[in-house]
């Protein structure tokens, strides 16, 4: 039986954190999560009881499509409160990050990140 890494909510928190202070690059957090997602060599800390959630599958999906979704440094807070969700709490955690989420203005975003490669793609 092959071992599974464990993807644990400490371990993305740092990653989010070393991007928000620009430690690490955009690109290379993309291609971190790029590895580890969706890959059956990997598992998560926080399976919630239906089997078919987890706040840290949910952010390691997040940062797989940080390019198309226009993710950028200031949405880290969001992310870092989402995970630290309770377990047995997806739902209302989700539900905060998505609220969140809506509240930002994607046309300017994309006005503001058309010059940078790694987005540009996604803001045409």
């Amino acid at each position: 039986m092959i071992m599974k890494k464990i993807i644990t909510r400490n371990e993305l928190r740092d990653l989010l954190t070393k991007w928000q202070r620009g430690q690490i690059t955009a690109e290379e957090l993309n291609s971190l999560a790029g590895e580890l997602y969706p890959n059956d060599e990997v598992g998560y800390e926080d399976w919630e009881a239906d089997g078919e959630s987890s706040v840290t599958n949910e952010v390691l999906a997040a940062l797989d499509m940080m390019d198309m979704n226009l993710m950028v440094p200031e949405d880290v807070p969001a992310y870092l409160e989402f995970l630290n969700t309770p377990l047995g709490s997806f739902k209302e955690g989700y539900s905060k990050l998505r609220q969140c989420l809506q509240h930002i203005n994607i046309e300017d975003r994309q006005v503001a990140l058309s010059k940078i490669p790694f987005y540009k793609a996604f803001c045409e």
